[in-house]
């Protein structure tokens, strides 16, 4: 079942803030750690005021991690990135990745196919 803001998005009535984080972590116990301490980040982000939906997946491949968030708008967004939680995630994996986040933020609109 899909919620409103989904629906709305869907049907052309809605515009959202897309964000990719991908994630390459030093090794395996790195990755565990990172996906433990997402747990807590995931739970907390998709009780947040505007906040659609908030997932992380593993990509086997490539052994990353991906970050798929979707906000209502920036502001929103811009005020997630300033919680206590987000800013905890940041502390708890500051040192099991290989290089820095890769983050995309993207504006989303509906459009006809």
């Amino acid at each position: 079942m899909i919620n409103f803001i989904t629906f709305l998005f869907l049907k052309g009535g809605f515009k959202m803030i897309i964000v990719q984080a991908k994630a390459i972590p030093k090794d395996e116990t790195s990755k565990n750690k990172i996906i433990e301490a997402a747990a807590n980040l995931i739970e907390k982000s998709k009780l947040e005021n505007g906040n659609i939906n908030y997932n992380l997946y593993s990509n086997v491949q490539e052994d990353t991690l991906l970050f798929v968030e979707q906000w209502e708008n920036l502001d929103i967004l811009k005020a997630h990135l300033q919680t206590e939680h987000f800013n905890q995630f940041g502390a708890d994996i500051d040192g099991l990745l290989k290089e820095d986040l890769d983050i995309n933020v993207f504006s989303a609109e509906n459009v006809e196919l």
